[in-house]
């Protein structure tokens, strides 16, 4: 008589399969967490965007003029750009009053910030998106008192 035995377990087959669905799961759900981290980080850039147009447009207010500038990196730490006060983006530790955003945002990953640059009747700050969002796709964008949009000129 034959005996037949069973054997338990799974085939090498089995488990390569197995491991490259699990591998093909694991990676299309880092893509997918990639893509919104991405935005929350565009969605952060448009928040911040819109707290310095506040600020500037409560400055423009009490003076009749926007801070006059070049151009500088806002909230970098040493650039004399951590605040906006009565006399312009200030060091964060200068004591001048009134003081309309006691920190200046600086961009959602380390090493970003929103470049500022103004003379008395307008200003534009620039960022940078990386994905599609409300005012376009992903692209550098430049802010005004006006609203936003692709121009590098202050208005």
């Amino acid at each position: 008589m034959i005996q037949k035995t069973f054997r338990r377990g799974f085939t090498l087959l089995e488990i390569l399969i197995v491991i490259a669905v699990f591998g093909l799961l694991a990676t299309l759900a880092v893509l997918s967490l990639n893509g919104a981290r991405a935005s929350l980080r565009d969605a952060q850039r448009v928040s911040d965007i819109s707290v310095l147009r506040a600020g500037l447009g409560q400055y423009w207010l009490e003076k009749a003029t926007y801070p006059v500038s070049d151009g500088m990196a806002l909230g970098q730490s040493g650039a004399g750009s951590e605040k906006l006060s009565n006399a312009g983006f200030v060091a964060a530790e200068d004591p001048a009053t009134p003081v309309y955003l006691d920190r200046v945002p600086t961009g959602p990953k380390v090493g970003e910030y929103y470049q500022y640059r103004g003379g008395p009747n307008g200003y534009s700050i620039r960022f940078q998106t990386e994905t599609k969002t409300d005012i376009g796709d992903a692209n550098v964008y430049y802010a005004h008192a006006t609203g936003m949009d692709n121009e590098d000129v202050n208005k």
